[in-house]
């Protein structure tokens, strides 16, 4: 796992942490079990803030440059897709449709 890796999942953690007590908290019945996980999801968004500034200065991600971005995320895609079949045993077959075209690389 590359520290981008690590840096993604713990972005995508506390994504899911936050769309979580958001959902807990629009169904929270009292003032005060609302006003505890507000806080909690303050820090939580704090936390989250701290990573992406680090992701953002480190150039794993560029979000003021779309289409520099769109690259990266195809050339991953393409990454994956490539890698996928190198981890294939010779007997393996591929599932799913196959076809003879090509990926297209820019």
């Amino acid at each position: 796992m590359t520290e981008r890796d690590i840096v993604t999942e713990l972005l995508m953690g506390s994504k899911n942490e936050i769309n979580k007590f958001s959902t807990v908290i629009s169904e929270s019945t009292t003032p005060k079990v609302r006003d505890m996980l507000r806080k909690q999801l303050q820090d939580v968004l704090d936390s989250h803030a701290r990573i992406m500034d680090y992701a953002i200065e480190k150039a794993y991600y560029h979000p003021f440059d779309p289409s520099r971005e769109l690259k990266e995320d195809l050339k991953q895609a393409y990454t994956a897709l490539d890698l996928e079949t190198w981890k294939m045993e010779p007997d393996e077959e591929l599932s799913g449709k196959q076809t003879d075209t090509p990926i297209l690389r820019s």
